[in-house]
């Protein structure tokens, strides 16, 4: 007999044991190499001190090995814990000098893990000391042996993700980790790249900075590059004004961000007239009228045919950033008569683009000038409406409905529900799904009063709408007897479709029609008695839809005397998908409810599920088994209700169907 006093464990440092574990990753790397296997599956461990181990000898592992741990460094960091964070560092530095795809993900990986360095005691000092260093790296390196194009990637990449990250820090670090190294990189004259990208994140991050920062230096180095000798250089400052004028005052952009949008070169001209609109949407309006109309009238009168091309595909945003005043009529007059030249049939052969944006930006243009010059631009609106372009049609039917709300119930009356009518007739679907999606909208700027009017006047095209709007809080434009008579029914038969997906959307909006009914009365009884029909049905698809309905009827306060007994009674059905609908019901609402003195009969809905045989059942019973031991020892006293009130019987829903038509008859709406 081995006497244990005489055995004596061996003792190890921390570097012994990294350097059993480097030899027996080199061992296994080995293996895999010789195996070659056809597909080779790559587990992360679950492990957290292995985890670790192989992090600090990330070089160590096979290429597939590394790319794993690399795409899911935040979560391997969360499940190691603070070993991991300590090491932050050293890990960090094993990916500075790996492949392209590596360093990718890493980068990728970064806003995840800071957002769990930021919720710890030390994470600031660890993002700044370590995670911003890491990604500086990669904004300085320089490797002419490496890809230009891999390396502009990694640079863009990285540009990217800091810009998700700048917002955790400080503005004398974000001036430090992000403005400084932008300046370098936009004063790197061997390298155009750099420049390009610099002009880039300069419009992204300004928002970023104060007015200070903005005015000081962002400013002054976007206008330095917007005269650079390099034009793709040039073309890029210009095109990010837009977005640092957001963070200007508007001296600075009159003085400064103005003066700067001229240039004799074509490619630039064009770069100034897609900035023009952008810049107008924060100047003021007297900076409008007498720098940047006369400026655009310019580009659009330009000698060549490229030039005003372009002007004219951005008149309609140029125009909808104008609020016009009695002062200003003889310029929009002139802008308004440039729009209106797009029915030329010389001006719209320039190409599909310039009448598509003339269609997409027709609602701001309307807005801008009013519904008093409607009959100016009908023509217009006419012309663009008959276009032969996919397109163009597209934008015109999804942003009918603005128009519509634009011009009011009288005009929209007289000149659009034909219009309306044609756009859902079209042969392209997408066109007529823009009109049909925004139908609610359409009718919901008509007074209620001439609701039904305006349903009688397109229900013949619109009747499918109509369908889809039962299935959607959309119906709620209309008026009761509307949503009764019509709606209801179509809503309880999407209840009963064969389509789980649809029973399921419909159910849920079961609540609009209790919500509408609230005061008791006919139509009211008749809505609460379909429902509870529901969960006596023969049928159980139709039984799982109650289970649906009442994941949104849990928040009425009258749950528990009108829904309650046969949601409980369905926790024992004999159909497996019924019981598992409703558990998840009751567990979705626990998550967002939590067991509250008014909703006590929760906890004596899950006791229900104790024998349920079924898997997915007990997963999610797991969570709260300390309620439901808790609750077994109390009794359930249910008050019993005459289940008899309703037959049952929804194969076709004979039974609402008739109600309806009684209630029809005896309030004379036939």
């Amino acid at each position: 007999m081995i006497n244990s006093n005489e055995v004596s464990p061996v003792k190890m440092s921390q570097e012994q044991k990294q350097d059993i574990m480097r030899s027996i990753l080199k061992e296994e790397s080995m293996i895999n190499i010789t195996l070659k296997p056809i597909e080779q599956e790559v587990f992360l461990t679950e492990d957290p001190q292995v985890a670790l181990i192989k992090l600090k000898c990330f070089q160590e592992l096979i290429n597939k090995e590394r790319l794993a741990y690399a795409e899911h460094l935040a979560e391997v960091f969360e499940m190691i814990g603070d070993d991991a964070y300590r090491n932050l560092g050293f890990i960090l530095k094993q990916f500075v000098q790996d492949s392209y795809s590596i360093q990718l993900s890493i980068i990728r990986q970064l806003p995840l893990l800071v957002e769990q360095i930021k919720k710890r005691q030390s994470g600031y000092a660890e993002l700044k000391d370590h995670v911003l260093p890491f990604m500086n790296i990669f904004i300085m390196h320089e490797d002419f042996d490496v890809n230009i194009s891999h390396q502009t990637q990694i640079k863009k990449e990285v540009l990217t993700q800091l810009i998700k990250i700048a917002p955790f820090l400080i503005e004398q670090d974000k001036v430090d980790t992000i403005l400084a190294h932008l300046i370098e990189m936009a004063h790197d004259e061997k390298n155009n790249q750099n420049r390009m990208l610099a002009a880039t994140t300069f419009g992204q991050t300004a928002s970023l900075f104060s007015m200070k920062y903005c005015e000081s230096y962002i400013c002054g180095e976007l206008l330095a590059l917007g005269i650079d000798l390099n034009e793709f250089v040039r073309e890029k400052a210009i095109e990010q004004l837009p977005n640092l004028s957001v963070c200007l005052s508007e001296k600075c952009i009159e003085l400064k961000i103005i003066p700067s949008c001229e240039d004799r070169l074509l490619q630039i001209k064009f770069a100034c007239i897609r900035s023009i609109s952008g810049i107008s949407k924060y100047a003021r309006h007297n900076l409008k009228t007498t720098k940047l109309i006369p400026k655009y009238l310019d580009f659009i009168s330009d000698q060549n045919k490229e030039v005003r091309k372009t002007a004219y595909e951005y008149l309609g945003e140029f125009i909808s950033t104008i609020k016009f005043t009695d002062k200003d009529q003889q310029q929009l007059e002139t802008l308004l008569a440039y729009y209106q030249n797009q029915l030329d049939k010389n001006m719209n052969m320039m190409g599909v683009d310039l009448v598509y944006k003339c269609a997409y930006y027709f609602p701001g243009v309307l807005q801008a000038i009013g519904r008093a010059r409607w009959l100016k631009i009908q023509p217009l609106y006419g012309f663009l409406l008959k276009y032969p372009s996919d397109k163009v049609r597209i934008s015109l039917s999804q942003s009918f409905h603005e128009v519509a709300k634009l011009l009011g119930p009288d005009l929209s009356k007289e000149y659009l529900i034909t219009v309306l009518e044609t756009l859902a007739q079209d042969k392209l679907q997408e066109v007529r799904n823009g009109i049909v999606v925004n139908l609610s909208k359409f009718i919901s700027i008509f007074p209620i009063e001439e609701r039904d009017y305006v349903i009688e006047s397109i229900y013949q095209t619109f009747q499918e709408r109509l369908t889809q709007m039962a299935n959607s809080p959309d119906y709620l434009c209309f008026n009761n007897d509307t949503i009764f008579f019509q709606i209801a029914p179509i809503l309880f038969k999407f209840c009963s479709d064969t389509v789980a997906k649809v029973r399921r959307k419909a159910s849920k909006n079961v609540v609009h029609l209790v919500e509408t009914f609230e005061e008791e009365g006919e139509q009211r009884t008749v809505i609460l008695e379909q429902i509870r029909a529901f969960s006596h049905s023969k049928k159980f698809n139709q039984r799982q839809s109650y289970c649906w309905m009442c994941y949104k009827l849990f928040y009425r306060p009258d749950f528990e005397d009108l829904f309650f007994e046969r949601l409980f009674e369905l926790c024992r059905d004999p159909v497996q998908c019924v019981r598992l609908s409703a558990i998840t019901v009751i567990d979705k609402f626990i998550q967002k409810e939590s067991f509250s003195k008014e909703r006590k009969y929760l906890k004596y809905l899950l006791v229900q599920f104790i024998d349920d045989q079924c898997k997915e059942v007990q997963q999610i019973l797991t969570k709260y088994n300390f309620v439901i031991q808790k609750t077994k020892k109390k009794t359930l006293s249910c008050r019993s209700r005459n289940s008899g009130s309703s037959n049952g019987h929804l194969e076709d829903i004979p039974e609402f169907d008739e109600k309806i038509e009684q209630i029809r008859k005896t309030s004379g709406k036939v």
